[in-house]
């Protein structure tokens, strides 16, 4: 890992349930991370509450590339999962999928195709819901920047400013174009020399803001979020998001987040599963289980065995949660903390550069 200099952290992760990582990226640098664990600390451009909500079918990475002002990111999610967040102030962000798998990804409980090209404001709130693998490419770019302001007239107009998005469906050829030049950029800059990297990250950064220019003239349609379907459950599932998110430590109830929400429990379930597809009990269930294996995992400095954090965190039934966590993670509890503390003391060797790690 780099030990220059920090560059603009554009993550600290600030889910209540993933320990903080904040992570040194030289300016026109490059860093990448491929293990699952990691990956949840990784994504930049927001705060992120990542829960995984079925068994990976893939592997999990995610490659950060620092040019002069953008920050262009190429992540795989290796499976389904939920991801609740806030973007980074400073930046307008942007996200399109590199695979091709339409109504695989829920945003704010609208199915989205393939070509859209999401635009977040700065401080937006979103929740993404997957249903697969997906592979994605985004870009990070500074408010002040020209394009990033032509790109928010038309998003931040709108009634929910907290939550308002723009979705832009790109030509299959735009879209294509876009990827390949953000690619480019990625394998021009590992594959240049250390000295020559500045004036390489000019030059990739000025040929994606020309193809980023393309984009308002030539896409298929354009859309806003939230829409009038899907205003109403919104409200009610981000205060409960949010609330959840609050209580770092604590053991939620479904009762807890009815009195937050103010809302009948009736109300509460069909909004989560307009938005989210998922009942509030199966929230947080999955709640406790990522919480649970990311605290076996977390070097805390403290010697707490994994009754001890299964107690901490509600289990009661250790037989049934072993076997609900082994059907999400590929193993026990146990077993993750023993690997976890094995990785840690050397005495199991770490993945290798460049090659993903698979958490089933």
């Amino acid at each position: 890992m780099p030990t220059d200099p920090l560059c603009a952290v554009l993550l600290r992760a600030a889910s209540p349930f993933y320990f903080s990582l904040e992570l040194p990226l030289r300016r026109a640098g490059y860093f990448e991370l491929n293990d699952f664990g990691q990956y949840t600390d990784a994504v930049r451009g927001a705060r992120v509450t990542f829960l995984k909500s079925a068994p990976s079918s893939h592997d999990w990475g995610v490659k950060s590339l620092a040019l002069n002002r953008t920050i262009l990111q190429f992540g795989t999610d290796g499976g389904p999962g939920i991801a609740h967040g806030v973007t980074d102030p400073n930046f307008t962000t942007l996200i399109v999928q590199s695979s091709n798998f339409d109504d695989r990804v829920v945003l704010d409980g609208v199915p989205c195709q393939a070509s859209d090209l999401v635009i977040f404001p700065p401080n937006c709130h979103f929740t993404f819901v997957r249903s697969g693998h997906v592979e994605w490419v985004a870009w990070s770019l500074p408010n002040e920047e020209s394009i990033a302001r032509n790109m928010l007239s038309a998003a931040t107009t709108q009634a929910s400013p907290k939550t308002a998005k723009h979705l832009v469906r790109l030509p299959e050829p735009i879209k294509s174009k876009l990827i390949e030049v953000s690619r480019q950029a990625l394998r021009s800059f590992s594959d240049s020399a250390f000295a020559d990297r500045p004036m390489m990250a000019r030059e990739a950064e000025d040929a994606l803001m020309d193809q980023l220019a393309c984009i308002r003239d030539n896409r298929l349609s354009q859309s806003f979020l939230p829409n009038k379907y899907t205003l109403s459950y919104e409200r009610i599932v981000l205060e409960a998001l949010e609330f959840v998110g609050t209580r770092s430590e604590s053991i939620v109830h479904i009762k807890d987040i009815v009195k937050a929400t103010k809302v009948e429990y009736r109300t509460l379930l069909r909004a989560f599963e307009r938005y989210l597809g998922f009942s509030p009990k199966l929230y947080l269930r999955l709640r406790q289980l990522n919480l649970v294996y990311h605290e076996i995992s977390r070097d805390n400095g403290a010697s707490v065995g994994v009754v001890d954090i299964l107690s901490a965190h509600g289990v009661t039934e250790f037989g049934r949660f072993a076997g609900h966590y082994r059907s999400l993670f590929g193993e026990l509890p146990s077993e993750t903390y023993r690997r976890s503390r094995a990785l840690r003391s050397g005495n199991v060797p770490g993945p290798r550069s460049g090659v993903l790690v698979q958490h089933r």
